[in-house]
C-alpha cells in the first residue's frame, strides 16, 4: 500500500510541476504602459498569430482570409502573419493558446472583454493607422465598443433585410409596392393585401435579437430602451412607443397575416400556406435563393420597411486582439485592417466574402461581394443589404449593448411573453414589464 502512495505522490507532485511550468510561461497580461508606448510607436513588424475559425470548415472562407492575410502582408512588408485556420474557444484563450489576432461572433465580446479580460482596447490605434472610422457604418462600429472602449472589429457588413417570392406580388398586382422607401404603415396594409387562400404576408423572426431590437427603436430612438448611461432598460414608456411596433406585429400575427417564430408557428391560418416575405441576412440568401429557384419561383431582396425611426439591426462576427500578445502593434494593425478599404477589398472580393462595411466602397460601385457574374442573380436587389446602412444600421445583438446577464433575461423571455400576448394569457405590455423589472434588478447588482 505504501508503494502505492508514494507512486501516487510522485504522480501528484509531477502534475503540479507542469501546471506551474505552463503557468509561468503563459505571458502576462498587456500593461496600460506598454499599450501607450505601442499606441505611439505603431511598429508592424515581426510574427503575428491569426486564429480564424471560419477557415477551418469552409475553403470559401479560407479562400476569403488568404486574400485579407496576403493584402496585409503587402502593406506591411516587414511583418509576417502566421495562418491559424483552427477554432477559438475559451479553453485557448485561458490557456493563451490563441493567435494574436482571434476570431470570435460579436456577443461575445463584453465577455471576452470584461469578463475574462482577454481583449485589448484598440480605439487608441485609430489614430496610429490613420482609420477613418466614420467611414464604417455606424451601427455596425457600434458593435465593437464596451465602456466606450473599442475592442472588437467585425469583418463585414450585415443587416436584417427581407427575400420574397416576388412571383407572388406580381400576381396580385402589387409590385409597385415593394419598394425600398416603403413603410411600416404601408406594409401593415400590404399584408392584408396579400393574405389569401396560398399565401400569408411573411415570416417574421420577431423573437431574434437583430429584429426585436429594431422594433424596440420603431416610434422612438435607438437608446431610449436601452440606457447604458445609467444601467437601465426600459420597455414600458408613458407613451407605450417602445413596444408599440412589436404589438403591431403581434395584431399581424392574430389575424393570419404574419408568421412569427415560436410564437404561432402552428396557428391553423397558416395551414397550407406559403409566406412571401421571410427575415434574412446576407450570408442566407444562398440557400434561401436556391431554393426558390429550385420551384421556378422569381425572386427578389427588399430592405425591411421604414419605421417611423428608421431601424435594421446589423451584426457581424469578427477579431478582437489578445491582451497578451507580446507583438501589440502588429496585431492591432491586422485587426484594425477590416476598416480599411484594401482590407475590405481583398476580403469581400470573392467567395467566402460578404458585404463591405465602409461608406466609400459602396460610393464607388464596389460590388465583387455581390453576384453579377451569374445571369440569374445578376439582377437581385442587392442594394437591400446596404440601403441606409449608415443612417438606419443599428447594433442587433443585445449582448453587444448591455452585460451578458441583462442581455440573457431578455433573450430568454421575449419568446415567452409574445406567445402569452399571443394566446390572451397575459399581454406583451405586462409580460415586459415584468421584464424591465427583472433587466434592471439584474443589472443594478453587477459590478462590471
Amino acid at each position: 500500500m505504501k508503494k502505492y502512495i508514494k507512486s501516487a505522490v510522485v504522480v501528484l507532485l509531477a502534475l503540479i510541476m507542469t501546471f506551474s511550468i505552463v503557468a509561468c510561461s503563459k505571458p502576462g497580461i498587456v500593461t496600460d504602459d506598454e499599450l501607450i508606448i505601442a499606441e505611439r510607436e505603431g511598429k508592424v513588424e515581426g510574427k503575428v498569430t491569426f486564429t480564424y475559425a471560419p477557415a477551418a470548415t469552409s475553403s470559401a472562407d479560407r479562400d476569403a482570409a488568404d486574400r485579407f492575410v496576403s493584402a496585409f502582408e503587402k502593406k506591411y512588408s516587414g511583418v509576417k502573419v502566421e495562418r491559424d485556420y483552427t477554432a477559438t474557444s475559451d479553453a485557448r484563450i485561458a490557456s493563451a493558446d490563441i493567435g494574436d489576432v482571434f476570431y470570435f461572433a460579436e456577443e461575445a465580446t463584453y465577455k471576452y472583454a470584461v469578463t475574462d479580460k482577454a481583449l485589448l482596447p484598440l480605439d487608441g490605434f485609430i489614430k496610429t493607422f490613420d482609420i477613418n472610422r466614420s467611414d464604417v457604418y455606424a451601427g455596425i462600429l457600434a458593435l465593437g465598443f464596451v465602456n466606450g472602449r473599442l475592442y472588437f472589429v467585425p469583418r463585414d457588413y450585415n443587416h436584417v433585410a427581407l427575400i420574397y417570392n416576388k412571383t407572388a406580388v406580381t400576381e396580385a398586382g402589387l409590385s409597385e409596392a415593394v419598394k425600398p422607401e416603403w413603410t411600416w404603415a404601408e406594409f401593415q396594409t400590404l399584408s392584408e393585401q396579400l393574405t389569401n387562400d396560398d399565401y400569408y404576408a411573411i415570416n417574421l423572426n420577431l423573437v431574434w435579437s437583430p429584429v426585436y431590437t429594431a422594433f424596440f427603436e420603431a416610434y422612438t430612438h435607438r437608446n431610449s430602451w436601452c440606457d447604458t448611461s445609467n444601467k437601465k432598460i426600459t420597455f414600458i414608456d408613458e407613451e407605450g412607443k417602445i413596444i408599440r411596433a412589436i404589438e403591431e406585429a403581434l395584431d399581424l400575427a392574430k389575424k393570419g397575416y404574419a408568421r412569427l417564430d415560436g410564437v404561432n408557428n402552428t396557428f391553423e391560418a397558416f395551414s397550407g400556406k406559403e409566406g412571401i416575405f421571410q427575415t434574412c441576412v446576407y450570408p442566407g440568401v444562398q440557400s434561401s435563393g436556391r431554393e426558390f429557384d429550385n420551384r421556378s419561383v422569381e425572386w427578389d431582396l427588399i430592405n425591411m420597411p421604414l419605421f417611423e425611426n428608421p431601424s435594421f439591426g446589423c451584426g457581424s462576427s469578427g477579431v478582437g486582439v489578445f491582451s497578451r500578445t507580446r507583438n501589440v502593434g502588429s496585431a492591432a494593425a491586422l485587426a484594425l485592417f477590416f476598416f480599411t478599404p484594401e482590407g475590405q477589398r481583398a476580403f469581400n472580393a470573392g467567395t467566402g466574402g460578404s458585404v463591405p462595411l465602409l461608406k466609400s466602397l459602396d460610393n464607388e460601385g464596389f460590388d465583387d461581394w455581390k453576384y453579377p457574374d451569374d445571369p440569374e442573380w445578376s439582377t437581385k436587389n442587392w442594394d437591400a443589404f446596404v440601403y441606409k446602412a449608415d443612417t438606419a444600421s443599428t447594433p442587433g445583438q443585445v449582448n453587444c449593448r448591455m452585460p451578458i446577464e441583462v442581455a440573457e433575461a431578455i433573450n430568454s423571455q421575449i419568446t415567452t411573453i409574445l406567445k402569452n400576448d399571443f394566446n390572451g394569457s397575459t399581454s406583451c405590455s405586462d409580460g415586459f414589464k415584468e421584464l424591465e423589472t427583472r433587466c434592471n434588478e439584474i443589472w443594478a447588482l453587477l459590478t462590471v
